[in-house]
């Protein structure tokens, strides 16, 4: 029923975009200004703005609806289908499992008439990540340190539905906008243990805008997000069960459940509060701030839904930059912070009566505080129409620390990083573009610590597992990749493009990582 309704979903999207979708962006505010017909350098030209933009120096500006219907000025709407696939060599952190392969398929749209700007996306994936150990919770970066895990593990299936849409128009000095996304996902696994993760993760937001100056409008945006998780772990052998911890941190867990409550769910929601400046002809200065609060429960459905422990993350993303297009060429600069802080508290159970714990306190036994601040800079080329050439550098660095308080356990880890991405695309004829990028990225992780308890030999595989992952966050590592695609106009107004990527990640005498990916896209 649900695969029926994402295909149905999919194919409105594509409908409502062939029934709207406009080529070009309105060269002033006039509401009743009509965009010029399809033409194959207006898709050429979309195509390559879709996927690397100036846009993307000011991708925080952007997440206020509002605002969204600056970030390009060309309407495209595609539907395709993608494979990737992953392998890790030599892991040392079994959380991440050993390899994953993905397909998905859907749709996206973003779509332009008179004033008003349309955008949507709907997706189905499907695979599997092979050979996951301590962790048996979906979302693990979103909800830690509060996991569910075993020992064992093994391969984890997954099913993803996603669904989001939008709108933003103008009159006058106002601007607004709305969006909408709703993600649905399964994880489980078909042997012992045999974990079922439901999840399901529904975000609305909202942005308001007023012309303060000229071209400059400035205004805010409210966001909120309810997210719910339940986790089912079954054994069905005969020959007994493994035990499943519930973990609280940096290689600890909450000894007095350890083995019981099978049954959990996670109870969370987020708010965040946008402010913004930003050019309606995307040229000038620009900035945005986002301030958001996530906070969630974890509980034991088991044991008469036993609040276990639950956590809040605060955080700070602001971005500031200059953007200059033209038709000969362009340049963007931006630099960006962000300042998070998550603390996470575990409550406190007297002795149960008819199966009922009373919670007599609360412990704050978890922190997770960090910042990061990086820049970027944009510099690029156009040759006619369609073909154009861009570089892109990205200086970072960033501090990370986290503490567990009894047993006292503690991890610190600083980088610094350097990026550098360059990209063409080439027209070719009057129906073909070739496009082709390439990037490098190099990172210096320095003064890094680690401070383990060690004294529960019994979570000695889960200690591994964080001086896995800590080894790979604070060893020297090198990340490169390159894309190659082709798209080809059929008269003027549909096209196909194909393309294929290759990247990998080396750590330093520890590890490495490779992912290849193909896709396939009808574009109109």
């Amino acid at each position: 029923m649900l695969r029926s309704f994402t295909l149905i979903f999919i194919l409105s999207i594509a409908f409502c975009a062939t029934a709207v979708a406009s080529p070009a962006a309105m060269p002033t505010d006039a509401p009743d200004s009509m965009p010029p017909r399809p033409t194959a350098d207006r898709l050429m030209g979309a195509f390559s703005d879709q996927y690397s933009g100036l846009w993307e120096i000011a991708a925080q500006a952007y997440l206020n609806p509002a605002v969204n219907q600056w970030r390009m000025d060309k309407g495209i709407t595609s539907v395709g289908a993608s494979y990737s696939s992953a392998r890790r060599k030599d892991n040392p952190d079994p959380r991440t499992g050993d390899a994953d392969r993905y397909w998905e398929a859907g749709a996206s749209t973003y779509t332009k008439y008179r004033s008003s700007t349309l955008w949507g996306h709907a997706s189905y994936l499907n695979g599997v990540c092979r050979n996951v150990a301590w962790n048996e919770t979906a979302d693990a970066p979103l909800l830690y340190p509060y996991l569910l895990a075993d020992s064992i593990g093994g391969d984890l299936k997954r099913e993803q539905y996603s669904f989001s849409g939008g709108y933003a128009d103008r009159r006058g000095r106002l601007a607004w906008g709305a969006a909408i996304s709703y993600v649905a996902l399964l994880q489980y696994r078909d042997v012992d243990p045999r974990p079922r993760n439901v999840v399901g993760r529904l975000s609305i937001s909202l942005g308001g805008l007023y012309r303060c100056a000229g071209r400059y409008y400035a205004g805010v945006g409210f966001g909120f997000m309810k997210y719910k998780q339940t986790n089912e772990v079954e054994f069905k052998s005969e020959m007994g069960v493994d035990k499943v911890y519930h973990l609280t941190g940096l290689g600890s867990h909450y000894n007095r459940f350890a083995g019981d409550g099978l049954s959990t769910y996670y109870d969370g929601f987020r708010v965040h509060l946008d402010l913004n400046l930003y050019p309606c002809d995307s040229r000038g200065a620009f900035a945005a701030c986002r301030l958001s609060r996530f906070s969630f429960e974890n509980i034991l459905s088991d044991l008469n839904r036993l609040p276990l422990a639950r956590a809040w993350h605060n955080q700070l993303d602001a971005e500031a930059g200059w953007l200059s297009p033209s038709s000969a060429g362009e340049w963007g600069v931006a630099g960006n912070l962000s300042v998070w802080r998550r603390h996470g508290s575990e409550n406190i159970f007297g002795d149960p009566a008819v199966s009922i714990y009373p919670v007599i306190g609360a412990n704050e036994m978890y922190a997770d505080n960090g910042v990061s601040l990086s820049a970027s800079a944009r510099w690029g080329l156009r040759f006619g129409p369609v073909s154009r050439f861009h570089i892109l550098l990205s200086p970072e660095w960033s501090r990370r620390t986290s503490a567990y308080i009894e047993p006292y356990s503690y991890r610190v880890v600083n980088a610094a990083g350097l990026s550098a991405r360059a990209a063409g695309d080439v027209k070719v004829g009057r129906s073909w573009l070739i496009d082709a990028s390439a990037y490098l990225k190099a990172q210096f992780p320095y003064s890094c610590m680690l401070s383990l308890d060690r004294s529960d030999a019994e979570m000695a595989g889960l200690q591994r597992a964080e001086q896995g992952a800590f080894l790979l966050d604070s060893s020297r590592s090198i990340a490169t990749g390159v894309r190659v695609g082709a798209l080809r106009t059929f008269a003027g107004k549909f096209a196909v493009a194909l393309g294929a990527e290759w990247n990998a990640t080396y750590w330093n005498s520890v590890a490495s990582l490779s992912h290849y990916a193909i896709n396939l896209n009808f574009i109109f």
